[in-house]
């Protein structure tokens, strides 16, 4: 029995050191190339890009942003990868293609997708990001994948919606909760209680809070001050798609323009993405 538990002890050791022994591959993340003129776009475009890559567990992602990729790869490793894009903008629709390389292997992958909207090509990342590791690893040196938008994901619940998400440059961070309610975290510290409703697949999320200035970051302060006042609630109409992401329009104040200065606010409609946060 002494012997058996004595050899029992020993495989199991060397399990243990031969997992531990193994390294994560490293995933050098550039930035992408872009003739887009909103450099907002471009930024929210990396990050989510950079998150979707996050989840995958088996890679060391390597921030390598603001760096444009030049053929060559930071780290020496044999089996270091290589990820960078280009984004162009054409009218109406927008067109992305993603690469993913293996330098000192000689394999090459890409996908290149059309949209019709900047934020439908946004609710593809993930989807677009697992076409391009499984190109990679296809038996030939070079893959090439074009595809089109995907449908939007199954009728959505509050226990689907439920956790963190993120997306809009004045907003820290939203938080849905299962009871059909949340808050809005402003990133000048305000906060805002909002009600979640889902109708067949639309999801909309209007505020229950009292208007206040804080909620509007985006118009100059004096004139926020006067139409906080009188303002319907904020409301964002969204639809779920299948990796995480909402999207969608967001109904508020936004600023009226005479000779290049805000001299009031009205309500209006803009296009927004939510993306859940890790």
């Amino acid at each position: 029995m002494k012997r058996h538990s004595t050899k029992l002890a020993v495989y199991l050791l060397s399990l243990f050191l031969a997992c531990g022994s193994a390294v994560a591959t490293d995933v050098e993340f550039y930035s992408l190339s872009s003739t887009v003129t909103d450099s907002s776009k471009i930024q929210m475009t990396e990050d989510l890009f950079f998150t979707q890559l996050l989840s995958l567990h088996q890679y060391k992602i390597v921030d390598k942003r603001p760096t444009g990729y030049l053929g060559t790869p930071a780290n020496a490793s044999q089996d270091t990868m290589v990820f960078y894009g280009e984004l162009q903008e054409n009218g109406s629709s927008w067109t992305c293609t993603l690469h993913l390389e293996q330098p000192h292997l000689n394999k090459k992958a890409q996908v290149t997708g059309t949209y019709d909207s900047y934020f439908k090509l946004l609710s593809e990342a993930k989807s677009s990001i697992s076409q391009l590791f499984a190109n990679l690893e296809a038996p030939t040196t070079a893959t090439t994948t074009s595809y089109k938008q995907k449908d939007s994901a199954g009728a959505p619940t509050f226990d689907s919606l439920s956790g963190t998400w993120i997306g809009e440059a004045s907003i820290n961070k939203i938080v849905l909760l299962r009871g059909g309610r949340g808050f809005v975290i402003f990133n000048n510290g305000a906060s805002m209680n909002i009600s979640v409703e889902i109708q067949g697949h639309t999801i909309i999320c209007t505020q229950t809070a009292k208007s206040n200035a804080s909620f509007f970051p985006e118009l100059p302060r004096e004139v926020a001050l006067v139409a906080a006042m009188n303002a319907q609630p904020i409301t964002w109409t969204m639809t779920l798609s299948n990796n995480g992401t909402m999207t969608g329009t967001k109904r508020s104040l936004l600023a009226v323009v005479d000779s290049g200065t805000a001299v009031g606010a009205e309500m209006g409609t803009t296009e927004v993405t939510w993306i859940r946060q890790q």
